[in-house]
């Protein structure tokens, strides 16, 4: 279903005339960007998934951790935007906004009461010295604001586009500092389900005939679990994830891990042709106790299709996410793990 954030979005967007820019982060998945103005329509966007489909859709589209540089001050005469669920992001995108307006151009917001679209509305209006005018429409608001000249502090964005070094990693051979940043998920912590994958990767390793030398790392984040896996087996490690900040954060952290590999941007990993001799995964199947079935089987697929006959995977889930009824008619499926919240199914190829 497409976000109703996303309909005012087109529904203000053809109201004005000049160059304008959508920003699309991973709120507007899915949504029909065939439909846009392709003549005066400029697309930014942090997930390559929206990218790929923009592109597809023949509109101007631009792929990266939000980085607004590229753009002349004064750009367009509206930036339109469904704000994010990160206040880092959203705060980094209206400080953004000011600058590459022209005089009298219009930041447009949108989003639920729940996505803090109100607050941000004020702090917008307050930044840019000016009031918005803001509509309710069913459950969703869309919030105009002019700009004007003013000489208002940027809000805290955080330094969102810093990488910082954030997450303790204990190796047998010494300790350091994983690098992340905001906008990527769960960024400034080890999330529990990786943590449990980490510490079955030796007992994983060990089940291999021979020694797996190319290991895909699939939805990588900020690359844990390549940097763990890269303690206990001497592999080319190729980490894949949808999220440009994920991608910059892992990039990193090969190069401070030394791994032998690269880290490609690419949605489920569509866009890589290698196979792979092991498979590691800590997917986004869920939201509270939710799936997300289509994707789950999305992942499942391309682990298919990216292991080589013989090669295994090691996927880490939630407890009541169904993994092994989607795998079973591709794989030879067994549980290698269970605590309290995840479970780690193992996925073998013949």
């Amino acid at each position: 279903m497409t976000d109703p954030s996303f309909q005012l979005l087109v529904q203000q967007l053809h109201r004005m005339t000049g160059p304008q820019l959508l920003v699309a982060d991973e709120n507007l998945g899915g949504a029909p960007l065939h439909s846009l103005p392709a003549d005066t329509l400029t697309l930014i966007t942090n997930r390559y998934d929206i990218y790929d489909q923009a592109r597809s859709s023949g509109l101007s589209c631009h792929f990266n951790d939000f980085d607004f540089s590229s753009f002349d001050d004064n750009s367009f005469s509206q930036v339109l935007y469904r704000v994010s669920k990160e206040k880092p992001v959203t705060h980094h995108v209206i400080n953004n906004s000011r600058r590459l307006l022209t005089d009298n151009g219009t930041l447009v917001l949108s989003g639920a009461k729940t996505d803090g679209i109100k607050t941000y509305t004020g702090k917008a209006a307050r930044y840019f010295g000016t009031r918005a005018t803001s509509e309710k429409h069913g459950s969703v608001y869309r919030a105009v604001i002019q700009h004007q000249s003013s000489t208002e502090q940027p809000l805290d964005d955080q330094d969102y586009q810093q990488l910082r070094p954030c997450i303790p990693l204990t190796s047998p051979s010494n300790d350091y500092l994983l690098y992340s940043k905001p906008g990527v998920f769960g960024w400034n912590k080890v999330d529990q389900g990786s943590a449990f994958l980490a510490e079955h990767l030796s007992d994983f390793f060990e089940r291999f005939r021979n020694t797996p030398r190319h290991i895909l790392d699939l939805g990588c984040g900020y690359g844990y679990l390549s940097v763990a896996a890269r303690h206990f087996v001497e592999a080319t490690i190729t980490a894949t994830d949808n999220n440009a900040a994920a991608i910059a954060a892992c990039s990193k952290n090969f190069s401070l891990a030394d791994i032998d590999g690269e880290v490609i941007a690419g949605d489920c990993a569509e866009n890589i042709t290698k196979k792979f001799d092991a498979v590691i995964c800590n997917p986004p199947f869920h939201q509270g106790f939710t799936t997300d079935n289509q994707l789950t089987q999305r992942f499942v697929t391309s682990c298919h299709q990216h292991l080589k006959a013989g090669g295994m995977a090691l996927f880490v889930v939630n407890r009541f996410v169904p993994l092994e009824s989607c795998a079973e008619p591709l794989f030879q499926v067994s549980k290698f793990g269970e605590n309290k919240g995840f479970k780690l199914v193992l996925l073998e190829k013949h």
